[in-house]
């Protein structure tokens, strides 16, 4: 993890600024599709199995507006995250009940998974703590804007 850098985390092809989808299923697919598109997976189907299952177990949903639903298989080619914000907010099942308005899709491969997702969860989770970075997620007007505020957040240790 220590060579990965922002653009290999996520870049502007991975961030969706209005997000479609009203319900975790519809977002998880809206994200998905971002990350088959740049070739981070290579199939949506075994990915979004992949985190259903594990959205089933136990939700993502975190509270404070943020979920982070993550899937690990082999169809994952290289880690990443997907963005995605939502003004209208997204029906999840989140931990405080409300809804969400952003979403990080992590994906890691099977082989790494555990160092890997660790790794970007507490990346992820330091941040998002903050009630500052959070409104300055929501109200970035931009994907430049935002890639400026997650160098801050996947940056080499």
């Amino acid at each position: 993890m220590e060579s990965l850098i922002l653009h290999d985390i996520i870049n502007e092809n991975l961030i969706k600024l209005s997000l479609e989808g009203l319900t975790r299923d519809e977002v998880i697919y809206e994200l998905t599709d971002l990350l088959y598109q740049n070739g981070i997976i290579s199939s949506k189907e075994i990915f979004v199995k992949e985190v259903k299952k594990r959205e089933n177990l136990c939700t993502t949903g975190i509270g404070m507006g943020i979920a982070i639903p993550h899937g690990k298989c082999s169809c994952v080619i290289k880690p990443a995250v997907a963005f995605g914000r939502s003004t209208l907010g997204i029906s999840w099942d989140t931990m405080d009940g409300n809804p969400v308005h952003m979403v990080f899709l992590l994906a890691v491969s099977e082989s790494g998974a555990g160092n890997q997702h660790l790794q970007l969860l507490a990346m992820l989770s330091r941040k998002l703590m903050h009630d500052d970075f959070r409104k300055g997620l929501m109200a970035a007007k931009d994907k430049t804007q935002l890639l400026s505020m997650f160098k801050s957040i996947f940056r080499k240790s």
